[in-house]
């Protein structure tokens, strides 16, 4: 910074520099950890916002897998164009599959009063990203990841492109991004005879 006559600095040059170190901050992501299973040996989902707890509920990350038709939502001003989920596995074997679930699946009046995903990008550590267009439903289903083989991907994010606006809030919503380990697993042993 240059100095000026008397050597005080110029208060414009602070602001924005105050300003970017603010939005910095506030961009950080929020994670919830998973325990082992048979399957994995750590899962870790970490989100780019989340909605600020509302009459009781709270629209976290841990949502994304809890099975309960609660929901991770986004939580930035807008219909959250850009954000995004990004599921870090350690120790996984070989999967091709995500299991999605489009929404705020607790029930149908939650499900269309607010936004849903209605195209992502999804990238891989494995592979390039591919653009998905996501059915207007809360049932549940499932995306082949780019490659369509069975690989050992590490890091999976979803990036919200565009959404199907809510009928009461801006805010958008998914009740279940997960990787599916089970599948390969179930190929494998239906071709051996299980």
């Amino acid at each position: 910074m240059r100095e000026t006559g008397g050597g005080a600095m110029r208060p414009r040059l602070i602001l924005p520099l105050l300003a970017a170190l603010f939005a910095t901050a506030s961009q950080a992501e929020t994670c919830a950890d998973f325990p082992a299973t048979e399957l994995v040996d750590h899962m870790r989902i970490c989100v780019s916002s989340v909605l600020p707890p509302q009459a009781g509920n709270r629209y976290g990350p841990a949502n994304l897998f809890d099975g309960s038709g609660n929901a991770w939502c986004e939580g930035v001003p807008g219909v959250g164009i850009g954000e995004s989920v990004t599921l870090r596995l350690q120790g996984a074997g070989a999967f091709r599959q995500v299991m999605i679930r489009n929404g705020y699946a607790k029930s149908d009046k939650a499900f269309f009063a607010n936004g849903r995903v209605r195209l992502a990008e999804i990238s891989t550590d494995r592979a390039a990203p591919v653009l998905v267009e996501l059915p207007d439903t809360a049932t549940p289903i499932t995306i082949t990841l780019p490659g369509n083989q069975p690989d050992t991907h590490r890091v999976i994010r979803f990036r919200i492109v565009d959404v199907y606006p809510g009928a009461r809030y801006s805010d958008t919503c998914l009740s279940l991004f997960a990787a599916d380990l089970e599948h390969e697993r179930d190929l494998e042993w239906r071709s051996q005879g299980y």
